[in-house]
């Protein structure tokens, strides 16, 4: 009987393929998030420039424009009701998708079993004869014993994936900051066409 090798049987299991299959897609998948973050805030929240690099000075935030009206106190006392409009970039009211895989739990279980078939064989002739006035008996005998062994594999894997959102990195905290300064809020057109008749009366 030979004894299975079931060291040289997980030897060959390619332990780094399955181990590091799931960890390369964990990194494949954070560089693609990121990627992705990159082009939506060029894409969305900033206007095209010449296209000789995503990062040359012709590039400006895209801004939104909100018409609204809110009560000021006049000049000669009391309230009137006046038309505004604030610009505000446009990356300032999107979320921005950051996301990044957290967690890679890979458990891989193997089962080995050893199976071990054994058969005999026998082969028995009987033969006979007279030989010189006397009998005789000539026989023959063959037994074959036969050993079979063989491993069964059994293979268990399983992957646990968790990806959750983040935090904007600290350049692009530092754009949102920048960004927000530049909100203004005006008096909308036709309050000053207002004026200037009222002016000219």
């Amino acid at each position: 009987m030979v004894d299975a090798d079931f060291p040289d049987e997980l030897g060959n299991i390619p332990y780094s393929k399955i181990i590091g299959g799931p960890l390369n897609a964990a990194v494949e998948a954070n560089a693609e998030a990121s990627q992705t973050a990159a082009d939506f805030i060029q894409d969305v929240g900033f206007t095209d420039g010449d296209g000789t690099s995503p990062f040359d000075d012709e590039r400006e935030p895209v801004y939104v424009t909100f018409h609204y009206t809110k009560e000021t106190r006049a000049d000669e006392g009391g309230f009137s009701e006046e038309k505004f409009e604030m610009k505000v970039p446009l990356l300032l009211l999107l979320h921005i998708p950051y996301f990044e895989v957290e967690t890679v739990t890979v458990d891989f279980n193997v089962k080995l079993n050893s199976v071990e078939k054994k058969s005999t064989e026998q082969d028995i002739g009987v033969g006979g004869g007279f030989a010189g006035g006397g009998f005789f008996v000539r026989g023959s005998y063959q037994r074959t014993d036969k050993h079979d062994q063989k491993v069964q594999r059994s293979y268990d894997q399983s992957v646990h994936v968790e990806a959750g959102s983040i935090e904007p990195p600290a350049g692009v905290t530092r754009v949102f900051d920048v960004l927000e300064q530049t909100i203004t809020e005006e008096q909308g057109e036709e309050d000053e066409e207002e004026e200037e008749e009222d002016g000219e009366d």
